[in-house]
């Protein structure tokens, strides 16, 4: 039983499991494929290599940000 959901590419309702959107031919498939939906970027999330190991932004805790 697949899922019903609106397409990503133009808003139409249609059955996931059943491949490509039949009004403009998005795939749920294709877009899942492309890793974290095509979003992941290098460098992203990942500790910087310059050395200083030092922590960035405010402290923790509900002063942090005062």
């Amino acid at each position: 039983m697949g899922a019903e959901n609106e397409c990503l590419g133009c808003g139409v309702d249609f059955d996931y499991d059943e491949g490509a959107c039949p009004a403009c031919g998005w795939d749920p498939e294709d877009f899942a494929a492309r890793g974290r939906y095509g979003l992941a970027k290098p460098g992203h999330g990942e500790p910087d290599d310059d050395g200083d190991g030092g922590a960035r932004g405010p402290p923790p805790g509900p002063g942090g940000l005062l």
